[in-house]
């Protein structure tokens, strides 16, 4: 059935949107391992396909691939730890027309390409108090540091995204 023009009618205005398709495939498979009753892995991948005919600014993009690798624990001395890497492969974010007419009056152009990245995330972190509460559940405090992207793969999540390097964080969380 062939959509209508836009506002056709004399007593009724109507709007199509866009009228393109959209097909969105994908995959994803994971395991997660028990070690013993302390540590735990992690490990899972993504595949992801767009098809689409949309234009301008209902555009999507995403990147095709994407892999997690992790460890983690905790032990009954207040100390955990974290260990997790993360690769996302290569994308093309479709830019608004906005911003590739602006770089007619020198504001710069908007590359869509995002190149794959790699991330190493780090934390440990020790727990000094905990104590049970009247109402039967767990007031506890953690002093933890955490790193992200520890390998400084300098990069961008999304065209118009901010430049990430390493970022290191402390933390002091109190739950009453």
């Amino acid at each position: 059935m062939p959509l209508p023009d836009r506002n056709v009618s004399a007593t009724q205005a109507t709007l199509v949107n866009d009228q393109g398709h959209a097909n969105i495939y994908g995959m994803e498979v994971g395991i997660e391992v028990l070690a013993t009753t302390w540590p735990s892995g992690y490990a899972n991948y993504s595949y992801e396909f767009f098809d689409h005919t949309f234009l301008g600014t209902v555009r999507r993009g995403a990147p095709n691939h994407k892999a997690n690798v992790g460890l983690r624990g905790i032990r009954s001395t207040g100390i955990s730890a974290d260990l997790s890497y993360h690769y996302v492969g290569q994308a093309t974010y479709p830019v608004a027309q906005t911003f590739t007419l602006l770089a007619s009056f020198g504001v710069p152009f908007v590359n869509p390409q995002v190149s794959s990245y790699n991330l190493l995330n780090l934390r440990v972190g020790y727990r000094f108090w905990q104590q049970q509460s009247a109402a039967g559940y767990l007031r506890e405090a953690e002093v933890a540091l955490s790193v992200f992207n520890a390998l400084n793969d300098t990069h961008r999540e999304h065209p118009l995204g901010n430049l990430l390097g390493t970022r290191v964080m402390g933390w002091l969380t109190v739950k009453l």
